[in-house]
């Protein structure tokens, strides 16, 4: 059967705490859920009430059996379809094999929100709560729910894990994600917040410069900043996650990851870190120093995955 295409609704940009944007998200006395952020690949699915169907989505596509997100698609086609909810899109984490592994819960997936498609608005937690206990799917780690009490007892949070993800050979969390349900910015948007391990940090604090005599460009500095290797490793498991290549990469790749990886990462950068652009900055310049810095990263990633190394 031919399938019509469906609009697909992306999951928001889930923003870095300490961003200006981030300003009076949170203030004392507001309700806020803080969940453990999982380290794997954002999916969505949903009822097609005129196919009578569910359709399976990834971060930017949806799937089909081909295409299928390592298993995801197949998986939600096992889903009693009858029971999951018209109008809902659910979204979670697809625990495909990223940096943290999580040997116990790997390609399963982590109901973490609902999205209403009639009011146009992420529902209430307590319903996403009652509707993974309905249809028996995995929530998301919850580490606290409850008032505010500021910055440090957000961060008390960050690198717990209540999966067993590992790192090596060390237990760590990404990090959190944090809701305050009532929030809403002067667009009348939700805004969800993130804070991570200094492992997945895409911002680097810039160390004072060598040679004083010898000053960088803006653009130099700002992709100093603000391409780190946790950035462009994001990137590459995106890569894995769609198909692209296999996790099993290497050198061969290499011309694959560059030509994917600098486009991304440079969009990646004018959407996010807008704000942080240098004033008068040369786009021509800025994009030449994304693309030289790019893959000594990524050769570095290569150097870790050769045999010998743990």
């Amino acid at each position: 059967m031919r399938r019509i295409k469906m609009e697909q609704k992306k999951y928001t940009d889930v923003i870095r705490f300490g961003h200006q944007t981030t300003e009076g998200v949170f203030n004392e006395g507001n309700f806020i859920i803080i969940q453990e952020k999982l380290d794997g690949a954002n999916a969505s699915f949903r009822y097609d009430e005129e196919t009578k169907s569910i359709r399976a989505f990834s971060r930017n596509l949806e799937l089909h059996e081909e295409e299928n997100l390592h298993g995801f698609f197949q998986w939600t086609q096992q889903l009693p379809k009858e029971e999951v909810l018209a109008g809902m899109v659910y979204f979670g984490e697809w625990l495909n094999p990223h940096k943290i592994k999580y040997p116990q819960y790997e390609k399963q997936f982590f109901l973490f929100d609902l999205y209403d498609t009639v009011a146009c608005e992420y529902v209430d937690f307590a319903i996403v709560e009652r509707e993974a206990q309905r249809l028996g799917l995995h929530l998301v780690p919850v580490f606290y729910q409850g008032e505010y009490h500021g910055e440090e007892h957000l961060k008390s949070f960050v690198g717990k894990t209540a999966l067993g993800g590992k790192l090596r050979d060390e237990e760590i969390g990404e990090g959190i994600v944090v809701k305050n349900a009532d929030y809403r910015d002067r667009f009348g948007r939700q805004l969800f917040v993130k804070i991570v391990t200094d492992v997945f940090s895409e911002v680097k604090r810039l160390k004072p410069p060598k040679d004083p005599n010898q000053p960088k460009s803006g653009e130099v500095l700002f992709v100093e900043q603000y391409v780190t290797r946790a950035r462009v490793e994001k990137f590459l498991y995106k890569l894995i996650d769609e198909g692209v290549m296999e996790e099993t990469f290497g050198v061969k790749d290499m011309g694959v990851i560059l030509k994917n990886l600098n486009l991304r990462i440079q969009e990646d950068l004018f959407k996010e870190e807008a704000d942080s652009l240098p004033d008068g900055y040369d786009e021509k310049e800025l994009r030449k120093a994304i693309s030289k810095v790019i893959p000594l990263f990524v050769k570095e990633l290569f150097l870790e995955k050769a045999p010998g190394n743990p």
